[in-house]
Protein backbone atom coordinates (compact mmCIF):
# COMPACT_ATOMS: atom_id res chain seq x y z
CA UNK A 1 0.00 0.00 0.00
CA UNK A 2 1.36 3.41 -0.95
CA UNK A 3 1.32 5.88 1.95
CA UNK A 4 1.01 8.72 -0.56
CA UNK A 5 -2.15 7.25 -2.09
CA UNK A 6 -3.55 6.49 1.38
CA UNK A 7 -2.89 10.04 2.64
CA UNK A 8 -4.44 11.55 -0.50
CA UNK A 9 -7.54 9.37 -0.08
CA UNK A 10 -7.89 10.42 3.56
CA UNK A 11 -7.60 14.08 2.59
CA UNK A 12 -10.36 13.64 0.01
CA UNK A 13 -12.67 12.20 2.69
CA UNK A 14 -11.90 15.04 5.09
CA UNK A 15 -12.71 17.46 2.28
CA UNK A 16 -16.03 15.64 1.72
CA UNK A 17 -17.16 16.55 5.25
CA UNK A 18 -17.80 20.05 3.91
CA UNK A 19 -18.54 19.04 0.31
CA UNK A 20 -20.95 16.08 0.78
CA UNK A 21 -21.54 15.60 -2.94
CA UNK A 22 -17.96 14.37 -3.17
CA UNK A 23 -18.46 11.54 -0.64
CA UNK A 24 -19.19 8.73 -3.16
CA UNK A 25 -15.93 9.36 -5.02
CA UNK A 26 -13.83 10.07 -1.93
CA UNK A 27 -15.05 6.98 -0.09
CA UNK A 28 -14.58 4.77 -3.14
CA UNK A 29 -10.97 5.97 -3.42
CA UNK A 30 -10.33 5.38 0.28
CA UNK A 31 -11.62 1.80 0.40
CA UNK A 32 -9.94 1.12 -2.93
CA UNK A 33 -6.63 1.54 -1.10
CA UNK A 34 -7.62 -1.54 0.92
CA UNK A 35 -8.74 -3.54 -2.09
CA UNK A 36 -12.48 -3.00 -1.59
CA UNK A 37 -15.07 -1.91 -4.14
CA UNK A 38 -17.77 -0.23 -2.05
CA UNK A 39 -18.48 0.99 1.47
CA UNK A 40 -20.66 3.24 3.61
CA UNK A 41 -20.73 4.81 7.06
CA UNK A 42 -23.18 2.96 9.27
CA UNK A 43 -24.36 3.78 12.84
CA UNK A 44 -25.75 1.01 15.01
CA UNK A 45 -28.66 3.30 15.87
CA UNK A 46 -29.70 4.59 12.45
CA UNK A 47 -32.61 6.70 13.75
CA UNK A 48 -30.43 8.57 16.24
CA UNK A 49 -27.70 9.44 13.73
CA UNK A 50 -27.15 13.19 13.47
CA UNK A 51 -25.67 13.09 9.98
CA UNK A 52 -26.49 11.48 6.67
CA UNK A 53 -24.64 8.24 5.99
CA UNK A 54 -22.10 8.67 3.17
CA UNK A 55 -21.71 5.75 0.77
CA UNK A 56 -20.21 4.90 -2.57
CA UNK A 57 -22.65 5.13 -5.47
CA UNK A 58 -23.04 1.38 -6.00
CA UNK A 59 -23.44 0.72 -2.27
CA UNK A 60 -26.37 3.17 -2.30
CA UNK A 61 -28.04 1.12 -5.04
CA UNK A 62 -27.28 -2.10 -3.16
CA UNK A 63 -28.76 -0.63 0.03
CA UNK A 64 -32.10 -0.02 -1.68
CA UNK A 65 -32.31 -3.73 -2.48
CA UNK A 66 -31.18 -4.56 1.08
CA UNK A 67 -33.93 -2.46 2.64
CA UNK A 68 -36.66 -3.43 0.16
CA UNK A 69 -35.99 -7.12 0.79
CA UNK A 70 -35.88 -6.59 4.59
CA UNK A 71 -32.53 -8.35 4.67
CA UNK A 72 -31.71 -6.45 7.86
CA UNK A 73 -33.94 -8.88 9.77
CA UNK A 74 -31.79 -11.60 11.38
CA UNK A 75 -28.75 -10.44 9.44
CA UNK A 76 -25.81 -12.56 10.57
CA UNK A 77 -23.22 -9.85 9.90
CA UNK A 78 -24.99 -7.36 12.16
CA UNK A 79 -26.01 -9.92 14.79
CA UNK A 80 -22.48 -11.30 15.11
CA UNK A 81 -20.40 -8.29 14.05
CA UNK A 82 -21.64 -5.58 16.42
CA UNK A 83 -20.91 -7.60 19.61
CA UNK A 84 -17.36 -8.24 18.37
CA UNK A 85 -16.80 -4.56 17.62
CA UNK A 86 -18.32 -3.55 20.95
CA UNK A 87 -16.00 -5.95 22.75
CA UNK A 88 -13.00 -4.01 21.50
CA UNK A 89 -12.28 -5.66 18.15
CA UNK A 90 -11.20 -2.87 15.78
CA UNK A 91 -12.00 -4.69 12.53
CA UNK A 92 -14.12 -7.75 11.74
CA UNK A 93 -13.96 -9.73 8.51
CA UNK A 94 -16.25 -12.29 6.89
CA UNK A 95 -14.36 -15.23 8.38
CA UNK A 96 -14.97 -13.86 11.89
CA UNK A 97 -18.71 -14.06 11.28
CA UNK A 98 -19.37 -17.33 9.47
CA UNK A 99 -17.56 -20.51 8.52
CA UNK A 100 -17.29 -21.63 4.90
CA UNK A 101 -19.87 -24.33 5.58
CA UNK A 102 -22.32 -21.88 7.17
CA UNK A 103 -21.91 -19.42 4.35
CA UNK A 104 -23.00 -21.99 1.77
CA UNK A 105 -26.39 -22.16 3.54
CA UNK A 106 -26.94 -18.52 4.50
CA UNK A 107 -29.73 -16.91 2.45
CA UNK A 108 -28.45 -13.38 3.08
CA UNK A 109 -25.05 -14.25 1.70
CA UNK A 110 -26.18 -16.26 -1.31
CA UNK A 111 -29.37 -14.47 -2.34
CA UNK A 112 -28.27 -10.90 -1.62
CA UNK A 113 -24.51 -10.43 -1.50
CA UNK A 114 -23.56 -12.93 -4.18
CA UNK A 115 -26.41 -11.70 -6.37
CA UNK A 116 -24.70 -8.30 -6.33
CA UNK A 117 -21.28 -9.86 -6.83
CA UNK A 118 -20.02 -9.15 -3.30
CA UNK A 119 -18.24 -12.01 -1.58
CA UNK A 120 -15.72 -10.32 0.73
CA UNK A 121 -16.65 -8.24 3.77
CA UNK A 122 -14.86 -6.24 6.45
CA UNK A 123 -16.06 -3.61 8.93
CA UNK A 124 -14.00 -1.01 10.78
CA UNK A 125 -15.57 -0.12 14.12
CA UNK A 126 -15.40 3.15 16.05
CA UNK A 127 -17.49 5.24 18.42
CA UNK A 128 -18.86 8.76 18.05
CA UNK A 129 -19.90 10.36 21.35
CA UNK A 130 -20.12 6.88 22.83
CA UNK A 131 -22.36 5.53 20.07
CA UNK A 132 -21.16 2.57 17.93
CA UNK A 133 -20.49 3.17 14.23
CA UNK A 134 -18.74 1.15 11.58
CA UNK A 135 -17.71 1.39 7.95
CA UNK A 136 -18.56 -1.90 6.22
CA UNK A 137 -16.47 -2.57 3.10
CA UNK A 138 -17.52 -4.94 0.32
CA UNK A 139 -15.23 -6.80 -2.05
CA UNK A 140 -16.36 -8.18 -5.37
CA UNK A 141 -15.97 -11.87 -6.06
CA UNK A 142 -12.85 -11.40 -8.16
CA UNK A 143 -11.25 -9.46 -5.26
CA UNK A 144 -11.62 -12.36 -2.82
CA UNK A 145 -11.94 -12.26 0.95
CA UNK A 146 -10.17 -9.95 3.39
CA UNK A 147 -7.35 -11.57 5.34
CA UNK A 148 -6.56 -11.00 9.01
CA UNK A 149 -3.32 -9.26 7.98
CA UNK A 150 -5.34 -6.85 5.85
CA UNK A 151 -7.74 -6.30 8.75
CA UNK A 152 -4.80 -5.33 10.93
CA UNK A 153 -3.69 -2.71 8.40
CA UNK A 154 -7.22 -1.24 8.38
CA UNK A 155 -7.21 -0.52 12.13
CA UNK A 156 -5.50 2.84 11.60
CA UNK A 157 -8.61 4.08 9.79
CA UNK A 158 -10.77 4.10 12.95
CA UNK A 159 -9.76 7.48 14.46
CA UNK A 160 -10.08 9.18 11.08
CA UNK A 161 -13.54 7.73 10.46
CA UNK A 162 -14.67 8.92 13.91
CA UNK A 163 -13.36 12.40 13.21
CA UNK A 164 -15.05 12.51 9.80
CA UNK A 165 -18.44 11.75 11.34
CA UNK A 166 -17.90 14.41 14.02
CA UNK A 167 -16.84 17.00 11.47
CA UNK A 168 -19.76 16.14 9.18
CA UNK A 169 -22.08 16.86 12.10
CA UNK A 170 -20.33 20.16 12.84
CA UNK A 171 -20.52 21.36 9.26
CA UNK A 172 -24.08 20.14 8.77
CA UNK A 173 -25.04 22.62 11.48
CA UNK A 174 -23.05 25.28 9.62
CA UNK A 175 -24.99 25.06 6.35
CA UNK A 176 -25.64 28.46 4.84
CA UNK A 177 -22.95 30.22 6.89
CA UNK A 178 -20.05 31.69 4.98
CA UNK A 179 -16.59 32.91 5.86
CA UNK A 180 -15.00 32.68 9.27
CA UNK A 181 -18.40 32.67 11.00
CA UNK A 182 -18.48 28.92 10.40
CA UNK A 183 -16.09 28.43 13.32
CA UNK A 184 -18.79 29.67 15.67
CA UNK A 185 -20.96 26.67 14.79
CA UNK A 186 -18.47 24.31 16.45
CA UNK A 187 -19.32 23.25 19.98
CA UNK A 188 -15.62 22.97 20.79
CA UNK A 189 -13.19 25.86 20.96
CA UNK A 190 -11.66 26.21 17.47
CA UNK A 191 -8.65 28.26 16.33
CA UNK A 192 -7.74 28.75 12.67
CA UNK A 193 -3.96 28.72 12.14
CA UNK A 194 -2.00 30.26 9.25
CA UNK A 195 1.10 28.97 7.48
CA UNK A 196 3.37 30.96 9.83
CA UNK A 197 1.52 29.41 12.82
CA UNK A 198 -0.18 32.71 13.68
CA UNK A 199 -3.86 32.79 14.62
CA UNK A 200 -6.19 33.94 11.83
CA UNK A 201 -9.47 33.60 13.69
CA UNK A 202 -11.05 31.83 16.64
CA UNK A 203 -14.60 31.16 17.73
CA UNK A 204 -16.37 32.32 20.90
CA UNK A 205 -15.49 29.25 23.03
CA UNK A 206 -11.81 29.70 22.15
CA UNK A 207 -11.91 33.39 23.06
CA UNK A 208 -13.50 32.45 26.38
CA UNK A 209 -10.59 30.08 27.12
CA UNK A 210 -8.13 32.91 26.54
CA UNK A 211 -9.97 34.96 29.17
CA UNK A 212 -10.45 32.06 31.58
CA UNK A 213 -9.00 32.24 35.09
CA UNK A 214 -6.66 30.54 35.70
CA UNK A 215 -5.63 30.69 32.05
CA UNK A 216 -4.11 27.77 30.23
CA UNK A 217 -3.51 29.48 26.87
CA UNK A 218 -2.89 32.99 25.54
CA UNK A 219 -1.73 34.75 22.40
CA UNK A 220 1.95 35.73 22.22
CA UNK A 221 3.02 37.59 19.09
CA UNK A 222 -0.14 36.38 17.45
CA UNK A 223 0.52 32.68 18.15
CA UNK A 224 -1.40 30.29 20.35
CA UNK A 225 0.77 29.73 23.44
CA UNK A 226 0.28 27.51 26.48
CA UNK A 227 1.14 28.97 29.89
CA UNK A 228 2.73 25.73 31.10
CA UNK A 229 6.20 25.38 29.55
CA UNK A 230 6.03 21.66 28.73
CA UNK A 231 2.50 22.02 27.33
CA UNK A 232 3.66 24.95 25.23
CA UNK A 233 6.51 22.94 23.70
CA UNK A 234 4.12 20.10 22.90
CA UNK A 235 1.55 22.49 21.40
CA UNK A 236 4.11 24.23 19.19
CA UNK A 237 5.47 20.87 18.03
CA UNK A 238 1.96 19.60 17.21
CA UNK A 239 0.96 22.73 15.28
CA UNK A 240 4.34 23.15 13.59
CA UNK A 241 4.36 19.61 12.26
CA UNK A 242 0.81 19.89 10.97
CA UNK A 243 1.50 23.20 9.22
CA UNK A 244 4.58 21.79 7.49
CA UNK A 245 2.50 18.90 6.14
CA UNK A 246 -0.11 21.13 4.48
CA UNK A 247 -0.40 18.85 1.45
CA UNK A 248 -1.69 16.00 3.58
CA UNK A 249 -1.20 14.50 7.01
CA UNK A 250 0.60 11.26 7.64
CA UNK A 251 -0.69 9.11 10.48
CA UNK A 252 2.20 10.33 12.61
CA UNK A 253 1.11 13.93 12.13
CA UNK A 254 -2.41 13.11 13.23
CA UNK A 255 -0.96 12.32 16.63
CA UNK A 256 -2.87 11.59 19.79
CA UNK A 257 -4.32 14.82 21.22
CA UNK A 258 -2.08 16.55 23.76
CA UNK A 259 -2.93 17.89 27.25
CA UNK A 260 -2.59 21.59 28.01
CA UNK A 261 -1.94 21.79 31.76
CA UNK A 262 -3.52 24.46 33.95
CA UNK A 263 -3.30 24.97 37.72
CA UNK A 264 -6.00 23.45 39.90
CA UNK A 265 -8.10 22.06 37.05
CA UNK A 266 -8.08 19.23 34.58
CA UNK A 267 -6.01 19.95 31.47
CA UNK A 268 -7.45 21.15 28.21
CA UNK A 269 -7.16 18.72 25.30
CA UNK A 270 -5.67 20.08 22.06
CA UNK A 271 -6.14 18.37 18.69
CA UNK A 272 -5.12 19.46 15.20
CA UNK A 273 -7.55 18.99 12.29
CA UNK A 274 -6.59 19.32 8.64
CA UNK A 275 -9.43 20.09 6.24
CA UNK A 276 -8.19 21.11 2.80
CA UNK A 277 -11.57 22.08 1.32
CA UNK A 278 -12.70 23.85 4.45
CA UNK A 279 -9.40 25.70 4.78
CA UNK A 280 -9.60 26.89 1.19
CA UNK A 281 -13.05 28.30 1.77
CA UNK A 282 -11.94 30.27 4.79
CA UNK A 283 -8.59 31.82 3.95
CA UNK A 284 -5.83 31.26 1.43
CA UNK A 285 -3.21 31.40 4.20
CA UNK A 286 -5.00 28.97 6.52
CA UNK A 287 -3.40 25.61 7.17
CA UNK A 288 -5.00 23.83 10.13
CA UNK A 289 -7.60 24.13 12.86
CA UNK A 290 -6.73 23.55 16.50
CA UNK A 291 -9.63 22.19 18.55
CA UNK A 292 -9.48 22.76 22.31
CA UNK A 293 -11.72 20.69 24.56
CA UNK A 294 -12.39 21.72 28.15
CA UNK A 295 -13.43 18.63 30.16
CA UNK A 296 -14.69 20.84 33.01
CA UNK A 297 -17.12 22.97 31.02
CA UNK A 298 -17.81 21.74 27.51
CA UNK A 299 -19.82 24.30 25.53
CA UNK A 300 -23.30 23.32 24.38
CA UNK A 301 -24.78 23.57 20.93
CA UNK A 302 -28.36 24.69 20.36
CA UNK A 303 -29.31 21.07 19.69
CA UNK A 304 -27.83 20.01 23.01
CA UNK A 305 -29.75 22.80 24.74
CA UNK A 306 -33.01 21.53 23.25
CA UNK A 307 -32.19 18.00 24.37
CA UNK A 308 -31.64 19.17 27.92
CA UNK A 309 -34.54 21.63 28.28
CA UNK A 310 -37.24 19.94 26.19
CA UNK A 311 -36.25 16.31 26.63
CA UNK A 312 -35.73 15.69 22.91
CA UNK A 313 -33.53 12.94 21.52
CA UNK A 314 -30.38 14.01 19.66
CA UNK A 315 -31.99 13.28 16.29
CA UNK A 316 -35.14 15.21 17.23
CA UNK A 317 -33.11 18.16 18.55
CA UNK A 318 -31.08 18.51 15.35
CA UNK A 319 -34.26 18.29 13.28
CA UNK A 320 -35.84 20.96 15.52
CA UNK A 321 -32.86 23.30 15.06
CA UNK A 322 -33.33 23.14 11.28
CA UNK A 323 -37.02 23.99 11.62
CA UNK A 324 -36.21 26.86 13.99
CA UNK A 325 -33.75 28.21 11.42
CA UNK A 326 -36.50 28.39 8.79
CA UNK A 327 -36.22 25.06 6.94
CA UNK A 328 -39.35 23.30 5.76
CA UNK A 329 -39.99 19.68 6.75
CA UNK A 330 -39.03 18.50 3.25
CA UNK A 331 -35.84 20.55 3.18
CA UNK A 332 -34.82 19.38 6.66
CA UNK A 333 -35.47 15.76 5.67
CA UNK A 334 -33.41 16.14 2.50
CA UNK A 335 -30.58 17.78 4.43
CA UNK A 336 -30.48 15.02 7.05
CA UNK A 337 -30.81 12.25 4.46
CA UNK A 338 -34.01 10.82 5.97
CA UNK A 339 -37.34 9.93 4.41
CA UNK A 340 -40.16 12.49 4.55
CA UNK A 341 -42.24 10.01 6.54
CA UNK A 342 -39.43 9.70 9.09
CA UNK A 343 -39.28 13.50 9.32
CA UNK A 344 -43.03 13.74 9.90
CA UNK A 345 -42.81 11.05 12.60
CA UNK A 346 -39.99 13.03 14.23
CA UNK A 347 -42.09 16.22 14.13
CA UNK A 348 -45.06 14.42 15.68
CA UNK A 349 -42.83 13.22 18.54
CA UNK A 350 -41.50 16.77 19.07
CA UNK A 351 -45.08 18.14 19.14
CA UNK A 352 -45.96 15.65 21.88
CA UNK A 353 -42.89 16.44 23.99
CA UNK A 354 -43.32 20.23 23.69
CA UNK A 355 -47.12 20.32 24.00
CA UNK A 356 -47.41 22.18 20.69
CA UNK A 357 -49.74 21.42 17.78
CA UNK A 358 -48.65 23.51 14.80
CA UNK A 359 -45.27 24.08 13.23
CA UNK A 360 -45.47 27.86 13.70
CA UNK A 361 -46.21 27.42 17.39
CA UNK A 362 -43.30 25.00 17.74
CA UNK A 363 -40.84 27.29 15.92
CA UNK A 364 -41.78 30.21 18.19
CA UNK A 365 -41.09 28.04 21.25
CA UNK A 366 -37.80 26.74 19.87
CA UNK A 367 -36.50 30.20 19.04
CA UNK A 368 -37.39 31.42 22.52
CA UNK A 369 -35.55 28.48 24.16
CA UNK A 370 -32.48 28.91 21.91
CA UNK A 371 -31.96 32.62 22.72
Amino acid sequence: MSDTIYDRALDECYAATVAPDYWPTALRNLVGVFGAADAMFYPKDVEAAAVAMPATATYTEFLEDYVAGEWYVDHYRADRGWPLLNSGRAVVIEHDLATDEERRKLATYNELYLKWGYSGFAAVGFKVDGQPWCVPMLRRTEQGFFTREEAKSMERLAPHLRRMVKLSGFFNNARGITGLEILDTLAEAAVLIAADRSVIEMNAPARALLEDNPRAIRLVNGRLTAIHADSNRALHALVGKAVRLRAGFTDAARAVPIPILRPGRRPLVAEVVDLPAFVTRLHSEARVIVLLRDPDSGPRTSAQTLQSILGLTEAEAIFAVLLANGDSIDRAAEFLGIARETARHRLKSIFAKTDTHRQGELVALLRNVMR
